[in-house]
Formats: C-alpha cells, structure tokens, sequence
C-alpha cells in the first residue's frame, strides 16, 4: 500500500506563468465577506480561470510571503471565505465542466470539474444531459456522455440549501444537507482531487490510490527530491455527521484528509465527483403535530429506533426528516401577517404545534402504497394526514422546499432589523448533531437552558441525523452575550454525549473555540503538524480552523 503523495512539478516553460487577472479591493468589496456578515480586508484580488494561472499566482505568492485566502460562493456561515488581509483568490472562473467517464462495473458516472462549478449549473446540466464544454472533450468522454443520454435520470446527491453554492466550497467543508439522512456527505461523492498546495506544486489523488498507514504515518514527496512526512491527528472522531476539524482515522485513503479541511492544506483545481441514479419519483409531506414528543415520535418510527434497533414503519428509508418547533412556525405565522396576501407561505394549521418535512424515494408503481403508509404514521403518531401537505412532482417538491427554505431567510431578516437599531447584534445558531439516542437528552436541553433565559429562538432542521439547529434572535446586547454563554454550555452537552461542534457548516474564523474544545489542545497542534507538511508558512487560509503562529 502506498504511503506516499508525490506531488507534480509543473515546468514553468511549459506554462504562462503571467498572473491572472485582477480587482483592486475597492472594486470588488462583495468578495471580502460571506453569509456569516464578517467583514475582511484583502491588498489584491484575483481571479483565475486555470489550473496554470492559480499555480503562478500561488508562486508569486509564495515568493512574496503573502497569505492567500480563498472565496467560492460565498454562501458559508463561519467566515472562511473571510481574508484577514493579503491576496484573496476568487475561483469564480474556475468555472467549467471538463469531462466524464463511466464506470461500468459500480454503475456510476464520474464528471470531472473545475472548483467554482455551481450546484444549480450542474444540477441543469444533468437535467438536460448537455453540458456547455462537451465539444472540446475527448473521444472517450463524449462516447461517455451518449451512455448518459441513453440512460435513466443521474444525480450529484449533496443538497444544501445554497443552490449556488460551489463545488470547492462544498469539498472543502464536507457539505451535507437535508438528504444526508440517506446519501450521507460530500466525502462519499468525491472520487478524485487536483489540489495545488502553497508552493505550487500539484497533488493528483484517486480515491483507494495512496493511504496513512496504520500508525497514521504518511510521506510527501515533493519536486526536487524534498521529503516531508507526518501523521494524521489521532483524536477520535464522534460517529455522527461531522464537519469539525480534519478526518482522522488510521490508515485512512489521504484523500479524505482534503475533504473537509476547509482550504488550509491546498487548493482545489480539479474535482471529480461520482454521480447516481435518481430515484424515479420523491414522495414529499410536511405533516403537522401537536406536541413536539408527538413529532418526535414520529421521526423515530419513521427512520427507525437508536442503532436499528427498531425497524422503520415505512416502505423505504426516508431520504430526509426536517424538523420545525412551534417557535418556527409562530415565525412563520408572524411574517405572513407582516407581508399579507403577497406573502409565499402558505397559511398553516391553527392547531399545528410542530411540523416534520418528510421525503421518501418511490416509484409510480409504488407511490399508492408508500403515501398509504406515510400517511397512516401520521395519524398513527397524532397528525392528522388530511392537513398534511403532500408532493409528488419536482414542481410540488420545490413548492415545500421554499416553505422550509422561507425560515432562515426570515430569521436573516429579523435579525437584520433588530441590527439596524442595535450595531453588533447577530444570530447564533448552533450546528450541533448527536448519536440517536442522545436526541431527546439534547433536545430538552435546548428547551430547559433556552426557555429559563427567556430568549428569543427558533429550533429546525436535520433531525433525522439528531442535527437541529437552534438559532438564538437576541433584541440586545444583554441577550447577546447571554446566548453565547448559554451556546457554550450546550456545545459541552453536546460533545459529553459524543456529539460534534459542528455537523455541516464547518469551523471557518468563528467557530474556532468550538474547535478546541471538542479536540482540546493537542488536537489542535495535530492539525497544525499536519499543516506544516502541506504548508509551512502557513500562506492558505490563514485564520480558518485555528490561528496562524507566526
């Protein structure tokens, strides 16, 4: 088994070692922020559209000592697309769909693609099954690409809530969403990096190619002859859903060591990601209950009881469980009156307490029986299946996505307005998932800490992976510093149940006490050793994970 990465040398005569284009900072301020509201400060901007343009632009930089941070869509919470000054490096353009191959014997496509390629540029194309470059691909992958077209539907199965949000951003933070209940991760899709490390150099990585060996031992062989060797962190990673700090297993595929490492090892120039068949039809429904145990009880007899111990009551596996407290849709309720008749979100039950958005993959021959028993576990479970909301087409589907999708964005807005009156002032919301039967210990510890406190909050989210999200609305000051009180406290809980800080959204600028806490010190200098192999200035990302040492 191979141990060692040898990273590619790419001669510079056969390269245009120009650097690529660029923005001054006052011409492109959008780029020196992201969702999370943190503001940054960059000397130079560029924006690359080649593997060869970002090697010359990561050699001048290291030449110049100057740190590069990197910014996709900028659709992150944590502030990792955030420069804390040097050069910021959009891949914006970086942009295409560069090839596919098929694998016949695992029945699976895979796409080669540059790192700003969007989730909604990619989901059109392979809706249409046409793809913009497909003229400039080579003989092989155009052959590829009419097996494609001669067969069924084909998906990428990560789904996060950004539709815009890029396929680097989402390698890079091991992005899941609703649908991770059943596909699981990022990670699981991704087959194969390019990735250029600070000085340069390329890394060319298949998955199954090269991995640590069984002490966590691994070596790179750089240009010219230079060795480094280090060892993968030897923390225990909590057996949940996960996107805190670097993977770490012993005798791991290094692969995965990248994934999920937020742009502090190198950066992305090549992805190949493994696509799937898509499930014939989905069967969406948001039912309504009037209790949150009554939810609750649902969602565990709809996936199944702790560890398997119970089987689901349902045809299939659900693809996604998204739970909303009564919080949530008192929100919802609050902002429909505001808005009125224009408003997109449909009127809910009076009666209705809690709700569960729920997705099951079917079939048209199977679609009778699967809604028949969902249904009959609604009621089963205290619902009423006549007030449920139900969906059997794209077009319906989309419809009760956007019911989901219209909380946050009226969390984003309330909070907005409340910072209007009170500068500083920013939600927290917690990224917290749990082992199953940690669920409702973590649940009654959001309500007991929460509710006491007397603050304004919301609970929604992956339930099925026992990964809600709680997001505290301060009015003040006070309350603010209360709730990140109060939001450390439950990070304890969560981790002593062998949870994680950070299930989806990654660690960024932010989160980084979180980070410690979960790993402790020595955790952290693992990571950092780590760091030193790949990058030994410390020149990428610097401030993301934890702080650069200077």
């Amino acid at each position: 088994m191979n141990h060692i990465l040898t990273a590619i040398c790419i001669e510079a005569a056969g390269m245009d070692s120009r650097l690529p284009p660029e923005q001054t900072p006052d011409c492109a301020a959008s780029y020196l922020t992201d969702e999370s509201r943190l503001g940054g400060r960059a000397e130079r901007i560029f924006f690359p559209r080649t593997e060869l343009e970002l090697v010359a632009l990561l050699r001048a930089a290291d030449q110049a000592k100057a740190t590069v941070t990197l910014s996709g869509a900028r659709t992150g919470i944590t502030g990792g697309a955030v420069p804390e000054g040097g050069w910021l490096v959009s891949l914006d353009k970086m942009n295409r769909l560069l090839g596919l191959r098929r694998d016949a014997g695992q029945n699976h496509f895979c796409l080669r693609c540059q790192p700003g390629v969007t989730l909604e540029a990619l989901d059109k194309a392979l809706e249409k099954k046409t793809f913009p470059d497909e003229a400039n691909w080579p003989a092989e992958d155009r052959q590829a690409l009419e097996a494609l077209r001669q067969s069924g539907a084909w998906m990428f199965s990560p789904d996060p809530t950004e539709r815009s949000a890029t396929l680097g951003g989402m390698t890079g933070c091991n992005a899941s969403g609703a649908r991770t209940l059943f596909y699981g991760s990022t990670r699981n899709y991704i087959n194969r990096l390019r990735i250029a490390l600070a000085d340069g150099s390329i890394l060319d990585l298949r998955r199954g190619d090269c991995r640590a060996d069984e002490r966590g031992r691994f070596r790179l062989a750089l240009p010219g002859g230079v060795i480094r060797e280090g060892a993968i962190p030897g923390y225990a990673m909590p057996s949940v859903k996960n996107a805190a700090g670097y993977f770490a297993q012993p005798g791991m595929d290094l692969l995965d060591l990248f994934i999920g490492s937020e742009g502090t090892l190198g950066i992305f120039t090549e992805i190949e990601i493994r696509l799937i068949p898509a499930p014939e039809m989905v069967l969406g429904v948001i039912g309504f209950f009037p209790s949150e145990s009554a939810a609750l009880a649902f969602v565990r007899r709809a996936r199944g009881g702790a560890t398997g111990s119970e089987p689901p009551d349902l045809p299939s596996r659900p693809l996604a469980l998204e739970y909303f407290d009564s919080h949530a849709l008192d929100l919802l309720r609050d902002q429909k009156r505001k808005v009125g008749t224009s408003s997109p979100i449909p009127a809910l039950p009076s009666d209705a307490a809690t709700a569960v958005y729920i997705e099951l993959a079917t079939s048209e021959r199977m679609l009778e029986k699967a809604a028949e028993a969902l249904l009959a576990l609604l009621d089963d479970c205290g619902s009423r299946s006549d007030s449920a909301w139900t969906a059997t087409t794209p077009e319906e589907t989309e419809r009760l996505k956007a019911f989901r999708h219209a909380l946050p964005e009226t969390i984003n807005q309330r909070i907005g307005e409340r910072a209007q009156k009170v500068p500083g002032l920013t939600k927290l919301g917690t990224d917290f998932a749990v082992p199953d039967d940690a669920l409702l210990k973590m649940m009654a510890a959001y309500r007991a800490l929460l509710d006491v406190a007397k603050l304004d909050y919301v609970m929604f989210g992956h339930i099925g992976n026992n990964h809600v999200h709680v997001n505290i609305l301060p009015r003040d000051l006070d309350e603010y510093a209360r709730g990140k009180e109060l939001y450390l406290e439950l990070a304890r809980k969560a981790l002593a149940w062998g949870g994680t800080v950070s299930g989806e959204h990654g660690i960024g600028k932010l989160k980084k006490p979180f980070l410690r806490l979960m790993y402790g010190e020595d955790g952290i200098a693992a990571m950092r050793a780590v760091k030193r192999v790949f990058d030994p200035a410390g020149l990428l990302n610097p401030g993301n994970l934890f702080d650069r040492q200077t």
